[in-house]
């Protein structure tokens, strides 16, 4: 299991995540923020974000042990908390920073 994961060991990681990577265990901590019970990522987010970069949400409801149904709703609850922010940092209405959002993507996709 040592040598899967070296590579992982130049990325910007936790000490716990590395320590675990150079002794080719899974985290034994379950206390850490990180931990997840999930062997092929060493129990650890950190190792599977750094190992797979970007995953479907079916990926993380697997590694959590959830629906992805879940996994869903908990996206739409995030998304909408970022657009309330970032309505209210710009002060406009939701419905203007979609149009702003749109427009812009336009703007940079039609060439």
């Amino acid at each position: 299991m040592k040598e899967k994961y070296t590579f992982l060991l130049e990325e910007d990681l936790s000490d716990c995540s590395k320590t675990c990577i150079k002794h080719g265990v899974s985290c034994p901590i379950k206390e850490c923020r990180e931990w997840i019970h999930y062997e092929e990522d060493l129990n650890c987010t950190s190792i599977a974000v750094k190992k797979h970069g970007s995953m479907t949400l079916r990926e993380v409801a697997e590694r959590l042990h959830v629906s992805f149904v879940r996994i869903k709703q908990i996206e739409d609850k995030v998304l909408d908390k970022v657009k309330r922010g970032l309505a209210r940092e710009l002060d406009v209405d939701r419905e203007e920073l979609s149009e702003f959002v749109l427009s812009a993507y336009e703007a940079t996709h039609t060439e």
